[in-house]
């Protein structure tokens, strides 16, 4: 990303040191919890205690948000260099420029400039619109007199080119090609984002999870949800809006208060402003010099549960309060008449398992919890709203420390298709972080029989991917896959994670990794040429994959019961990929030619 930034000391470095510290005061060296909250109790007191030690701020360089002009040229002439002809880098030069922008002044040259320069990279593209954009940008910023004309000259040359164009007709939009994701099945009544053969059911051994009333085959569509918010991850905040997270790299607008958040229009910056970035501002370039996504998205959650309140922390405390979490079934809920605080009760509501972590990992919530609820004290508005009242000062602390438990297990990734040079491919890459309270009711499984797909749009699908009977439960997978690891290593890692212990049909019968599979019976079932079909795939190009889809899924519903099966498992595979090819949003040719050449 350009200008990464500061290299500090990080809130789990920090942590680290405290906890090597603190262990020794806790009962058991800090390796066990009680169950009447003494301990966590303890921590609580004694990590507060070392938060208002001077060695502890000292230690995290903590600094204010401001603007420079030095920086803003420093990243514009970053630019130039990857604009240069014999470098022709465009997508690093244009990430430069908009790095420019977000440390530059309004109305300052420096902002007019990078403007400007973004222009030429636009012309250069032929992007005659977005070209003409930035020039009328860098004339709102009070673009230098002394050079005008070659503003004016690139604008003439703009706007013949686009006249020309006209003329040919060759600037007449091109039709989506993306094809349109439904529900296979009609619509809850109440729920419309979900399938009307979906129910939530309840048990000790699962808690809550999703079940169907009807059998699902392959490639059925049976969730379609918005998310209730959602984050931009770091590295793309040169590339998409904080907002929307629409790809607008060559038109974004820096926020005016910090030197991270850009926009694709006023009204997105509004939106952003009326919500979580009134209290995000000042604090946000530090929250991501010093956290990783989770702690920030914790942050996210809470900021815009006080936004859904319409930032009246009476009322949120009131509503808290008066909340009974055993009867939240987002199910059950009249989606088509809920209101922005009912919404919100299905995201509080969702599994924390904190019954299931130790006193280290309980720990470094509390420190978290501590430093992002001082940071937002200190330098928002949420300093005022909770000014000498304790109680608004604990639900601050509370609700970040619940939702830094939340987010890990109930998250959800959004990712796009990106082109990977090495093997050259199209892999997922991850650019933003949503919860979708409906989706995250579906419990893991090392085997699943469900995929969760996101939109463009950054709406969330579930997409079976085998046949589930009547009366079965669907099953999801969060990362660990019987046929990438052994059963093992995903036993750590969802303890450590997650923290359960996962008994799924692939931990009880112990299935082994892919080429450890057993082998259909190819005189009963047939055979799939997947050699073939990879390679044709690894085009990327719709229309195979559009030839593809329907032959692997009437391969995969016909195997139905076989699972797990080598040939069963790769076509799964294959049918995903042709998916991705016909829904998701990929990289461009556009991209894949002007960043590295």
């Amino acid at each position: 990303m350009s200008d990464q930034l500061e290299e500090k000391f990080g809130g789990w470095e920090l942590f680290d040191a405290l906890w090597a510290k603190l262990r020794s005061e806790l009962p058991g060296n800090g390796k066990t919890r009680d169950k009447n909250g003494t301990t966590d109790k303890l921590l609580e007191q004694l990590l507060e205690e070392e938060w208002n030690t001077p060695w502890v701020r000292d230690s995290l360089k903590l600094s204010k948000d401001m603007k420079s002009e030095d920086k803003a040229n420093a990243a514009r002439a970053k630019g130039n260099s990857y604009f240069h002809p014999k470098v022709k880098r465009y997508i690093e030069a244009v990430k430069q420029y908009n790095e420019s922008l977000c440390h530059s002044e309004p109305a300052s040259e420096a902002r007019a400039l990078a403007y400007a320069n973004r222009s030429a990279v636009c012309y250069d593209l032929h992007r005659y619109e977005e070209c003409l954009e930035n020039i009328r940008l860098a004339r709102a910023a009070n673009y230098p007199e002394r050079l005008a004309d070659k503003l004016a000259k690139r604008e003439l040359a703009a706007k013949q080119a686009l006249a020309e164009e006209a003329t040919a007709g060759r600037n007449i939009a091109k039709p989506d090609q993306k094809r349109t994701f439904a529900l296979t099945y009609d619509a809850n009544v109440e729920v419309p984002q979900v399938a009307n053969c979906l129910e939530l059911a309840e048990s000790k051994q699962f808690g809550r999870y999703v079940i169907t009333n009807r059998d699902l085959k392959a490639g059925d569509i049976v969730i379609h949800e918005q998310p209730t918010h959602s984050l931009l991850i770091d590295t793309y905040r040169h590339m998409r809006c904080d907002y929307c997270l629409q790809k607008h790299l060559y038109t974004l607008r820096p926020c005016e208060g910090c030197t991270v958040a850009m926009y694709c229009s006023e009204e997105c910056r509004k939106q952003a402003q009326l919500t979580y970035h009134r209290y995000e501002c000042p604090i946000i370039r530090d929250m991501w010099r010093l956290f990783t996504k989770i702690p920030v998205m914790a942050m996210r959650t809470v900021t815009m549960a006080i936004a859904f309140f319409e930032h009246n922390l009476d009322e949120f405390l009131l509503h808290l309060d008066s909340l009974d979490e055993s009867t939240v079934n987002p199910f059950a809920m009249d989606w088509t008449v809920a209101t922005k605080r009912d919404i919100y009760d299905t995201v509080h509501v969702l599994a924390t398992n904190e019954h299931a972590r130790d006193c280290k990992d309980v720990g470094q919530r509390i420190f978290f919890a501590l430093v992002m609820r001082e940071l937002l004290l200190d330098r928002t508005p949420l300093g005022v709203m909770c000014q000498e009242d304790p109680n608004k000062t604990r639900l601050l602390y509370d609700l970040l420390r619940r939702h830094l438990q939340t987010v890990p297990t109930n998250m959800h990734s959004q990712y796009y298709m990106k082109y990977q040079k090495e093997s050259k491919n199209f892999d997922p890459a991850i650019y933003a972080s949503a919860c979708y309270p409906l989706l995250s009711m579906i419990n893991h499984s090392c085997a699943p029989n469900m995929t969760r797909v996101t939109l463009p749009d950054g709406s969330c699908g579930a997409l079976i991917i085998r046949p589930i009977a009547k009366g079965s439960q669907l099953f999801d997978n969060y990362g660990h896959h019987h046929c990438l690891q052994d059963r093992e290593t995903r036993h750590t890692e969802l303890m450590k994670q997650y923290r359960f212990q996962c008994c799924c049909e692939a931990c009880t019968n112990n299935y082994g990794i892919l080429f450890g599979l057993p082998m259909i019976d190819a005189k009963r079932y047939g055979m799939i040429d997947s050699t073939r079909i990879f390679e044709d795939l690894q085009r990327h190009e719709l229309k195979l994959a559009e030839e593809w889809y329907p032959q692997l899924l009437k391969y995969i519903n016909h195997l139905g019961n076989q699972y797990p099966r080598y040939e069963l498992s790769c076509a799964e595979q294959l049918f995903l990929r042709a998916f991705e090819i016909q829904f998701k949003e990929s990289e461009t040719l556009e991209d894949l030619t002007f960043c590295n050449p």
